[in-house]
């Protein structure tokens, strides 16, 4: 993991790629336009808390404010449990590179990375290829196909790139590989949707 962080970091030198800071709510590195069109069809109060659907839930539950949401990858604070990544842009390429390696906390299988954790991933790499070179937020559609179970605490390359664009809609497709690209763990295609 730490040999090929070096080597993306180096390729930031000369400023093609870029090391995207570590976030832990979605405000953070969204645009302040694209939270104002977000804001529009977010059912948020003026005071700042989200709207709970009708029951089931009970009358009195308490209603989470948006200060309080982050980001379900950071849904725990310590460090080699759940989702370690990092992930590196290149604009001219319109692609990116997540380096993660995933916790004991995603187990499916003993000892194996649950496939929807590895599906978390995938979405987010392809999520941030998409916004920072298209300026695309939202899945349209992803569709995995897994080739290889992952072992807990093993280092996996996913790469994004951009295959297309038609109108507002950004095609893109992903690899989940070895940290050496000998194997394949999965692959998706995805369709994101820029804003209007």
């Amino acid at each position: 993991m730490v040999r090929l962080y070096n080597e993306l970091m180096e390729k930031t030198v000369d400023g093609t790629w870029t090391r995207l800071p570590g976030y832990c709510h979605s405000w953070q590195f969204l645009k302040e336009g694209d939270l104002a069109r977000i804001a529009k069809v977010v059912p948020v109060t003026p005071g700042g808390s989200l709207h709970l659907p009708a029951p089931p839930y009970p009358e009195d539950q308490t209603v989470q404010t948006v200060e309080d949401a982050r980001l379900f990858l950071r849904i725990t604070e310590m460090e080699r449990l759940g989702f370690e990544y990092v992930v590196f842009h290149n604009d001219s390429e319109k692609k990116c590179v997540c380096l993660f390696q995933p916790g004991p906390l995603l187990e499916g299988l003993p000892g194996i990375i649950h496939g929807g954790a590895l599906g978390t991933m995938m979405d987010t790499t392809l999520f941030m290829t998409a916004y920072c070179s298209a300026n695309a937020v939202f899945t349209g559609t992803m569709t995995i196909t897994f080739k290889s179970p992952i072992t807990l605490g093993s280092v996996v390359r996913l790469e994004a790139n951009i295959t297309g664009m038609e109108g507002r809609k950004v095609f893109l497709s992903c690899k989940a590989q070895s940290s050496d690209r000998t194997i394949l763990f999965a692959e998706a295609s995805a369709i994101f949707f820029q804003m209007k």
